[in-house]
Order: structure tokens, then C-alpha cells, then sequence
């Protein structure tokens, strides 16, 4: 009789439950067992009381249960003399005690700590790459629950573009599945991802997010330091710190002889780039759109909108006239041309608030437009700002005048 073969798992479900398994940790010296998933405080309480064992800069270390799988067989056989640092000290009997100290001032203790971390960052590298290169991803937008697939940079530039809220360069962000999904799972207990509030509900909650700019994660929260590459590259060091060290050496340096060269804009219809005002205006105007007569015949603010608005639409792949949806930039292109439709609809169109606010981050060509014309709709010499103490003593005067009108005609 042929045996039953056992049944296979796939690759990652075998990983992941290798990970779900490997959190079991058992003491250096004796076979008391510990959890490291949620703490790695009861294990370390315990080396010291126990075992008078103290691991120095803990969270140097990047896996506390391979450093520990190490150290166990040697201390067990050669005892923790023979690789650690021994202090003595006396107790309340005044009676002579040794401790015992692990720190990377050992070097055999350091090539440890840093093989771990190459090998941690290793792995971390790997993934990053496989989920940059993963075009069966799918995921629905953690606002509009629209579904996106492909590749993941996809549903970040419709957040960032569409629901204003950035996570930062999505290059830069790991595990990424893992780490929408607990921002999913806030938003649905209706947390602020950055003041982590509690909300009565979602529309409130959105409504506060809206209105306090907190679309954006928590910068000072633990729990997101696994999703952002920067900090697996020096153990110990948040990626907040990495920046203020690199913003002090900033100040400290000399940068006098810094030549910055200017940004070069692009052209609102094609990947033509250029830093001269002149070249790039001549060159949009060959697409047969009057980029000149903008810059003369309207003013700063409305060609800033009308700049935001043809970004958004040609992002878009739609028509900046008739707004038909088009497949790709080429056929767009195309269509624009072949309909002559190089030029603006009516005014209530564009002319929105909304395109105040940049389609494209650091958008260069909106740096070049030039104030040319007054805008009649905006006169600065009649807009005045009334401060809220002012409006709020105006209405207790209102108030004191309606009392008195009352007892006048009492």
C-alpha cells in the first residue's frame, strides 16, 4: 500500500506560518518559553532576575530570536564567563554577586548584531522589489472604495491626487498590503490616521480630516516604522532621527559654493522639458494652444487655475474641451489634434476653486507664469480680513443695542 503523502503548502503560506510559529522563544539557559510577538519585556525581565543576564541596546537588535538561538548552545555549554562582560557587585547581605552583560562592544557579539541587520535589510530589499515589480496587485482606495489593480502605484497617486492624502513615495513603502490594511482597519473604527481620535462616525471622521489637513499618517506612531524602508538601515534609529542628524549636518555644513541648477517645467501636453521661460512658452504654443495669449489676457490666479485644470484633465487622459475620455496620452493627443480642441471651454469650467491647488507636486511651470493682468473679479484694496475677536465683539454689541431698543419701547 502506497503511504498518504502529506498535503504541500504554498510558498507563502508556509513562510507566513514559519513567522507565526518562529514568535515561541525559549530562555538562554533554561527551557522556559517565551512570546516576542507582542513584548520582549518579560524575557529580558527574566534573564535579569533570574539569570542575572543583561542584554544591552536591545533595540539595536533586529531579531531578539535569532540572537537569542545564537548565544543559547554556547552558554549552555561554555557558560555566559566565557563570552560576556562580568560585573560584581554586592547585595543588601553584602554578599559578592555577578551579573553578566552582552553589548556590541564584544566583538563576536557585534558581527552578530550586524550580520542580522544585512540580512534583515536583505530581505526587506527583496520585497520591496517583488511588490515594485508586482502588477497583480489589488486593492480599493481607503476613501472612495474604488478598486485599483496592477502595480500599487497606481492607488497611491489616486489617494494622493484624488483624496489629497500621501503616505509618501511609494518606493519607499514596504509590506504594503500589510500596511493599508491596517490603515483600512483604523478608518473603519473611525480613528484619525494622524491625532488617532476616536470619531462618532465615518462622515465626521471625514469631515475632521478634511478640515484639520490630518490626511496623513502619525509620524511619531512605532507601529508604522516597519512600512518605510529608512528605517531598517541603522538599527535603533527611527527614520525622524535619521532626519534630524541629516538636517543638523545640513546647517553645519558650508554650502556657499552650492550652484543649484534651476527646474526645468514641462509642457502641460507632452514630456518636453525646459528651464528658459521663452523655449518651453514656444514650445506648448506648437501644440497649437495660445499659451502666450494666457499669459497676457488673464491674470496670475486665473493661470494658475487654468494650468491646474489642464494638468488634471490631460493626467486624466480627457479632453481639456469636450471632456472625452481617452485611453492613453497618445490617443488624446490625437484626438485633440484631429478635433483642434488645443484650447480652453468656457469659463465656469476651469475657473474653480479647486484649481488653486497643484495637480503635480513641485510643478515648475507654474513658477513661470507671470502676474500680466488684473484680475476683476479680486480687488485688494476692498478684501479686508475682520479678526474672529472683532466679529464676535460686534455681535455682543448688537446684542446690548437690541436690549436697549426693548426697554425703549417698554
Amino acid at each position: 500500500m502506497n503511504p498518504i503523502l502529506e498535503p504541500l503548502t504554498f510558498p507563502d503560506r508556509q513562510v507566513q506560518e514559519e513567522v507565526v510559529t518562529s514568535t515561541q522563544c525559549e530562555c538562554l539557559f533554561c527551557p522556559e518559553m517565551f512570546d516576542l510577538q507582542s513584548s520582549n519585556d518579560q524575557i529580558l525581565a527574566h534573564f535579569l532576575l533570574a539569570h542575572k543576564l543583561v542584554v544591552a541596546d536591545v533595540k539595536e537588535i533586529v531579531d531578539l530570536k535569532r540572537y537569542i538561538d545564537y548565544w543559547r548552545p554556547k552558554f549552555r555549554e561554555c557558560g555566559p564567563k566565557a563570552y560576556c562582560f562580568v560585573m560584581e557587585t554586592e547585595n543588601e547581605n553584602r554578599e559578592k554577586e555577578e551579573y553578566f552583560m552582552l553589548a556590541h562592544e564584544l566583538p563576536e557579539d557585534q558581527n552578530l548584531r550586524e550580520k542580522l541587520q544585512r540580512e534583515k535589510l536583505n530581505l526587506v530589499l527583496k520585497q520591496q522589489q517583488k511588490e515594485r515589480k508586482d502588477d497583480e496587485f489589488s486593492h480599493c482606495c481607503l476613501f472612495c472604495r474604488k478598486i485599483f489593480t496592477g502595480n500599487r502605484k497606481v492607488l497611491f497617486d489616486h489617494m494622493n491626487f484624488d483624496h489629497n492624502f500621501s503616505v509618501g513615495l511609494p518606493d519607499n513603502v514596504v509590506f504594503v498590503e500589510e500596511f493599508l490594511n491596517l490603515l483600512d482597519e483604523k478608518l473603519s473604527q473611525n480613528i484619525c490616521l494622524y491625532c488617532e481620535k476616536t470619531f462618532k462616525d465615518r462622515t465626521v471622521l471625514k469631515e475632521h480630516m478634511r478640515k484639520k489637513i490630518h490626511k496623513k499618517i502619525n509620524p511619531v506612531n512605532k507601529e508604522y516604522d516597519k512600512f518605510y524602508l529608512v528605517n531598517y538601515l541603522e538599527p535603533g534609529k527611527s527614520w525622524k532621527e535619521i532626519m534630524d542628524e541629516f538636517d543638523e549636518y545640513c546647517q553645519n555644513e558650508d554650502w556657499s559654493d552650492w550652484f543649484e541648477p534651476e527646474a526645468e517645467a514641462i509642457c502641460l501636453f507632452c514630456d518636453f522639458q525646459s528651464s528658459a521661460p521663452e523655449v518651453l512658452s514656444q514650445h506648448i504654443t506648437s501644440h497649437n494652444f495660445d499659451f502666450l495669449g494666457l499669459k497676457k489676457n488673464f491674470s496670475i490666479y486665473q493661470q494658475i487655475k487654468i494650468v491646474n485644470y489642464v494638468r488634471r484633465q490631460v493626467h486624466e487622459k480627457k479632453c481639456i474641451l469636450c471632456d472625452e475620455q481617452c485611453s492613453s496620452r497618445e490617443d488624446l493627443s490625437a484626438h485633440m489634434q484631429k478635433l483642434s480642441h488645443f484650447k480652453l471651454p468656457e469659463r465656469s469650467i476651469w475657473d474653480q476653486s479647486q484649481y488653486y491647488f497643484p495637480t503635480y507636486e513641485n510643478d515648475a511651470l507654474l513658477c513661470l507664469l507671470e502676474d500680466t493682468v488684473q484680475d476683476d473679479s479680486i480687488d485688494a484694496d476692498q478684501v479686508k480680513v475682520i479678526p474672529e475677536e472683532t466679529v464676535l465683539n460686534l455681535k455682543l454689541v448688537e446684542e446690548e443695542l437690541l436690549k436697549l431698543e426693548l426697554i425703549v419701547k417698554i
